[in-house]
């Protein structure tokens, strides 16, 4: 009878692995769809130095927010920001306006932003300067880490986009870097890719 119950709970477990991988995998497909060209998307978090309770509450505001402009899917994923956790969304389908609205309105550092062109950058809502995620071949689109030892999470996967850390593009403060302009740049030597 002891056998019988092992076995029993062990393909119970398994099955809950199998649902768990299916999961995952569902969802790292989900961000790979859309890294293709023709799909846009925004990352960006309410999260400030205040207390958690006070993180929550904005945090909250800002899923208002995307809901008041129509947005009605996002997930939210846990990332890092200068070595402090935060909760922040990724939203499939976002204006670049919305991302960069919002990112001034909650006061953000940055924001991330992939366009329809599949150029994924950072921007800097304050500073009039992005980052860019480049491929290792130095396409201006962007390549994803699917590492556990990376600290943006979305359930159960990390991920990490290849922004060349460092290497600021100037950025006119309303519309997202062009792959043009990525190209340009990598051709001038006034971008690297890693």
């Amino acid at each position: 009878m002891y056998a019988h119950r092992t076995a029993s709970a062990r393909r119970i477990a398994n099955r809950y692995l199998e649902r768990e991988a299916a999961r995952n995998r569902l969802r790292k497909s989900t961000i790979e769809a859309l890294l293709k060209a023709g799909r846009q998307f925004g990352v960006l978090s309410a999260y400030g130095p205040g207390s958690k309770s006070e993180n929550q509450r904005r945090h909250g505001e800002l899923i208002a927010e995307l809901q008041r402009r129509g947005y009605r899917k996002w997930s939210t994923v846990k990332g890092s920001w200068e070595g402090v956790a935060e909760k922040s969304v990724f939203v499939p389908n976002m204006k670049s306006k919305d991302v960069f609205d919002l990112g001034r309105m909650f006061d953000q550092d940055s924001t991330i932003y992939k366009g329809a062109d599949g150029v994924i950058g950072m921007y800097y809502t304050h500073k009039g300067v992005a980052e860019i995620a480049v491929d290792p071949q130095g396409d201006a689109a962007a390549a994803i880490k699917a590492d556990k030892t990376l600290y943006s999470k979305g359930r159960g996967i990390s991920f990490e986009f290849d922004f060349l850390w460092g290497q600021h593009v100037p950025w006119n403060g309303r519309t997202p870097v062009t792959a043009a302009e990525v190209g340009k740049l990598l051709a001038e030597g006034k971008l690297e890719a890693a």
